[in-house]
C-alpha cells in the first residue's frame, strides 16, 4: 500500500464537484413533477363538486 499517493475518488464524486448533483437534482424535480401531475389528474373533487351541482338543480323549483 502505497501512503504517498492517495487513491483517487470515484468519478461519481469528482463529476459532483465539478456539475453539482445533477442526479438528485433531477430526482427532486421529477417528485414535484410528481406531485402536480397527481394534482392535475385528482378527479375526486370535481365528482364532488358535480354531485353538489345535481343536488342544488334537483331542489330548484321546475321553471
Amino acid at each position: 500500500m502505497n501512503l504517498t499517493h492517495p487513491k483517487p475518488e470515484p468519478i461519481y464524486t469528482l463529476l459532483v464537484e465539478e456539475h453539482g448533483d445533477v442526479v438528485a437534482e433531477a430526482r427532486q424535480a421529477a417528485h414535484q413533477i410528481e406531485q402536480k401531475a397527481r394534482e392535475a389528474l385528482d378527479f375526486s373533487r370535481l365528482h364532488v363538486a358535480v354531485g353538489r351541482a345535481g343536488k342544488q338543480s334537483e331542489s330548484a323549483p321546475a321553471g
